[in-house]
């Protein structure tokens, strides 16, 4: 009789807790197309790919868009589980582990006002010529965050996100503003010949100038999450890029994207 207690025991309260499903709270920042919302619903294309992953792994995630400050606040508290779209940092590192694929590779552009002589080169060694803007709390690199750190540009600006570095812009605070390459693109793209903007190109062939290179990952907190359902969901990442789901997503978002070196 005792025994049988024990195997009702066992089944109840164990079983369900190796078979049930994690709800992840994860986090991220307004950055179109790789994550906006519309219509208050989280949208954009690593949006689509962490949510098909997560699901691949047999759990399920609800996704935040908010503030870029406020997502890594909330991983390193524990009150989120996970932040995706984040670059590798010492710091960030003591309250998260990250996976080993690489989710996406962002690259760093800057922005001018069109028909203007604006032109930060690549080693940045003109850089004190200029006014800049930035998202605030974003990490673009090594050798812009070095710049950063030693004060060697003319000034810095930081704001909330691109949205407010296209007004600064515009309205001639600032000389140029970094961003990221996929969003650069849809905005501009948005925006058309109205936009009053352009992308700092090379002037010898007309490519945009790649600033950095900057891998992003899907980074859990160590907090509320096991290394083992991490590592699930790292497997299933690298999966839905060898089975083309991948990028099959992306195209929904970027049809006519083109890659640039």
């Amino acid at each position: 009789m005792i025994r049988i207690v024990v195997i009702i025991f066992y089944l109840i309260f164990t079983v369900p807790l190796v078979s049930e499903a994690r709800m992840l709270i994860i986090t991220t920042l307004d950055n179109p197309p790789q994550a906006y919302l519309e219509n208050n619903v989280p949208k954009g294309f690593l949006v689509d790919v962490i949510s098909a992953a997560v699901r691949r792994s047999g759990n399920d995630c609800k996704i935040m868009v908010v503030p870029w400050k406020r997502a890594l606040r909330m991983v390193k508290k524990g009150s989120a589980d996970a932040v995706f779209n984040a670059g590798y940092t010492a710091e960030r590192n003591k309250y998260l582990f990250y996976l080993s694929n690489v989710l996406a590779t962002e690259k760093v552009v800057a922005f001018r006002r069109s028909n203007t002589s604006v032109y930060l080169k690549p080693d940045l060694s003109n850089a004190r010529d200029y006014i800049v803007g930035i998202g605030r709390g974003f990490y673009y690199g090594k050798l812009i965050q070095d710049k950063l750190d030693a004060n060697g540009f003319k000034r810095v600006e930081d704001v909330p996100n691109i949205e407010w570095n296209m007004k600064k812009l515009k309205a001639g605070r600032i000389d140029l503003f970094f961003g990221d390459y996929f969003p650069a693109m849809k905005l501009l793209s948005e925006r058309e010949s109205d936009s009053g903007v352009e992308l700092i190109a090379n002037p010898e062939n007309g490519t945009p100038v790649i600033y950095a290179r900057s891998d992003t990952y899907l980074a859990f907190s160590r907090k509320s999450v096991s290394p083992a359902l991490a590592d699930k969901i790292n497997k299933e990442l690298i999966r839905m890029k060898e089975d083309g789901e991948y990028d099959a997503i992306i195209n929904k978002y970027i049809a006519d994207y083109k890659d640039v070196e």
